[in-house]
């Protein structure tokens, strides 16, 4: 698995995110359970039928982006990927000598969340730290851990710290 994932970190992200698609309606169909619980909470939601099956795609593309966040080489930036809004909030935060909390979703966004911060942000008012729980796979935790300790020109990487279990 650790090599398959190493593979696909040298995809373009449009490749991962084309492949993910198919992969979250692949997980829909396959998994009852998923598509169940998927389609209680739309329909408890009250989202439209187009919107619940754009986010079935999304939900793929999503776990897709994770071997290009996690194993893409330190000198690659996220800058050209992503758009940080409302950074002056940040900026007006630590103006005021107070301390910034982030809470982000788990998968896919957490962890960009993280990684651009930490580019657009540590040189100025240095390093984030981040708490995670480790994955129960050992094959996971061990790709997440190497991904989260490989090397960067600190402070402009996160400083990841395991918590829980």
């Amino acid at each position: 698995m650790i090599r398959l994932f190493r593979w696909l970190s040298g995809r373009s992200l449009a490749f991962l995110h084309a492949l993910g698609a198919g992969v979250g309606w692949l997980g829909y169909w396959l998994s009852p359970t998923y598509r169940h619980r998927f389609d209680a909470h739309v329909q408890l939601a009250g989202i439209g039928r187009a919107a619940a099956r754009a986010a079935v795609a999304e939900a793929g593309r999503m776990v897709m982006e994770l071997p290009f966040l996690w194993l893409r080489p330190a000198s690659k930036p996220l800058a050209q990927f992503t758009r940080i809004e409302g950074d002056e909030l940040v900026d007006e935060a630590h103006a005021g000598g107070r301390g910034l909390l982030l809470l982000t979703p788990h998968l896919g966004c957490f962890e960009i969340c993280a990684q651009a911060y930490a580019e657009r942000f540590a040189a100025q008012y240095g390093p984030i730290t981040v708490l995670y729980r480790p994955a129960k796979q050992p094959w996971l935790r061990e790709v997440m851990e190497g991904s989260r300790s490989r090397e960067g020109p600190p402070p402009r990487r996160p400083r990841w710290r395991a918590c829980g279990r």
